[in-house]
């Protein structure tokens, strides 16, 4: 559909713009699918019906937004009407499921660390609020643009594309350059505070070199773990409780080494 996806990708921003309880997100779908309703059904009394139709009940993850629009219009053009809604009711739940997956317990956690190690880097400039916004984004933006191209082109067989084994792959880079950047801002909190216990004459037994051995003990902790199929959010916790763990024991003054 030639220019029907910018229209769609700019009105996916205000997929939840209305969103309410009894109906969730059905409002602003109708507002995203509307330019692709129009293309198919010029004639207004077929359109108004399948306007009513898509305001039953919405609820997917709003990046997914374009993505299930697409699909949605590709169903309304090659099923009966009568057929469409029990599939995307189906298709919706799975791409919410597979937003969350990839962009709440993937994409958010790596912008953030890597934010925070850039912060830590960089101290006293925005480098870390640029860098969470842009490693957040950038996937974000790249699934809003090609998502309605995507679920119009393929159909029912897009769920296939979010499964494939390059996307397997892709999560599993993601998850362990996440771990990777927590055991940076682990390193980088210790070494900050062995120079300021230094500078401070506190007499706090941390070596730079047990620092070092500190991040490379917790990082080869947290791959084995995670080859083990770990939870990602059993290691994050894990390791923010070893960190605390070893502050409290540095701010005791009790010596490490």
């Amino acid at each position: 559909m030639k220019g029907v996806n910018g229209r769609i990708l700019a009105r996916s921003f205000f997929l939840e713009a209305l969103w309410n309880h009894k109906r969730m997100q059905n409002i602003g779908f109708v507002f995203c699918i509307y330019p692709a309703l129009r293309r198919l059904y010029p004639d207004n009394e077929k359109l108004a019906s399948a306007v009513a139709r898509h305001l039953e009940p919405v609820n997917t993850h709003p990046l997914m937004g374009p993505m299930l629009v697409g699909l949605t219009a590709r169903l309304e053009r090659d099923l009966d009407p009568s057929a469409v809604m029990a599939y995307r009711k189906r298709v919706m739940s799975a791409l919410a499921a597979n937003g969350d997956h990839i962009f709440w317990s993937r994409v958010k956690p790596l912008s953030a660390i890597w934010g925070a190690v850039a912060s830590l880097v960089l101290f006293g400039t925005v480098a870390g609020s640029a860098s969470l916004l842009v490693l957040y984004n950038v996937p974000g933006m790249a699934m809003r643009c090609r998502g309605f191209a995507r679920g119009w082109n393929h159909g029912l067989r897009v769920l296939q594309t979010i499964k494939s084994p390059f996307a397997e792959r892709a999560m599993a880079g993601v998850r362990y350059a996440t771990v990777a950047g927590m055991g940076l801002t682990a390193g980088f909190c210790i070494s900050g505070a062995v120079q300021s216990g230094a500078s401070a004459s506190s007499g706090i037994g941390l070596s730079s070199v047990t620092a070092g051995s500190f991040l490379v003990l917790s990082a080869a902790v947290a791959f084995l773990l995670l080859r083990r199929n770990a939870s990602l959010t059993a290691v994050v916790y894990l390791l923010t409780a070893v960190a605390v763990a070893t502050f409290v024991l540095m701010d005791a003054g009790i010596r490490l080494i």
